[in-house]
C-alpha cells in the first residue's frame, strides 16, 4: 500500500494505523503474513496496540494476532 504522507515502506506505527484505517485486503495480505511470522514480534506489538482504536480493520487484525498466537 502507498501511504500518502509517508516516505518509507517499512512496518512503522503511521504504516501501520494507515493499512488498518484505509486498506483493503491486498494492503492487508504483507501486514498479515509479518504478525503470522512473528505473532509476539515488533510488528504484531505494534499491531495490537493500534488495534485498541476504533479503526476500520481493527477487529480483523486482533483476530489475526489471536490467531497466529494460538498456533
Amino acid at each position: 500500500m502507498k501511504h500518502r504522507h509517508l516516505s518509507h515502506d517499512g512496518f512503522t506505527i503511521a504504516a501501520i494505523e494507515d493499512i488498518i484505517a484505509r486498506g483493503q485486503l491486498p494492503d492487508w495480505v504483507p501486514l498479515i503474513r509479518a504478525i503470522r511470522a512473528d505473532p509476539y514480534g515488533e510488528i504484531a506489538m505494534k499491531t495490537i496496540s493500534l488495534c485498541e482504536r476504533p479503526l476500520y480493520g481493527s477487529p480483523v487484525f486482533r483476530r489475526v494476532i489471536n490467531t497466529a498466537r494460538q498456533s
